[in-house]
């Protein structure tokens, strides 16, 4: 199955990004909202089991943070609407995305080459949203492992295999 680790979106940005993809064809589904922290590709039973272990060890060494994102705008290129951090990455999440990484080597997942680039997206590519400015407020509170089903034609449904809420001290 293919799998990735993620954040998801819940509470008012998740009925935010609804209003910004309003009219978008291929927007995403409200239940599939995430920040994508690291794709994993294929993963068996066994490789979910051990990840999961793997997440909620490093959930409970995090707490729950807060993330601005500035910008709602296509990237790269004119490929969609996607909400995006345009201002440097946060301590807090870096440290995480680092720690993520450093656990799922340890589990021997090679680390994605692309540089990372905090974003949700709100739409498949097709039309593109004019960029957008604002404000607008994700609460990192868990960790997510989620298996990707893609079906020809359709918007993929992301289904949470298991979830990890961070409960670190400050």
């Amino acid at each position: 199955m293919r799998c990735f680790v993620g954040v998801p979106v819940t509470g008012s940005l998740a009925r935010q990004c609804k209003e910004l993809s309003l009219g978008l064809p291929r927007a995403t589904p409200r239940p599939n909202l995430h920040l994508t922290l690291a794709f994993l590709g294929q993963c068996t039973p066994a490789g979910v089991a051990r990840l999961s272990g793997e997440l909620q060890s490093l959930a409970d060494c995090f707490p729950a943070f807060a993330l601005d994102f500035d910008c709602c705008e296509p990237f790269p290129a004119q490929q969609g609407p996607f909400l995006a951090l345009t201002t440097t990455i946060s301590g807090s999440l870096n440290a995480l995305h680092e720690a993520l990484w450093e656990s799922l080597g340890r589990q021997g997942v090679e680390r994605e080459q692309r540089a990372f680039r905090p974003h949700i997206t709100l739409a498949k590519p097709g039309l593109a949203l004019a960029p957008q400015t604002g404000q607008w407020l994700l609460s990192v509170d868990q960790l997510c492992l989620y298996q990707s089903e893609l079906i020809q034609g359709e918007v993929p449904t992301y289904r949470p295999l298991s979830q990890h809420p961070l409960t670190g001290m400050a």
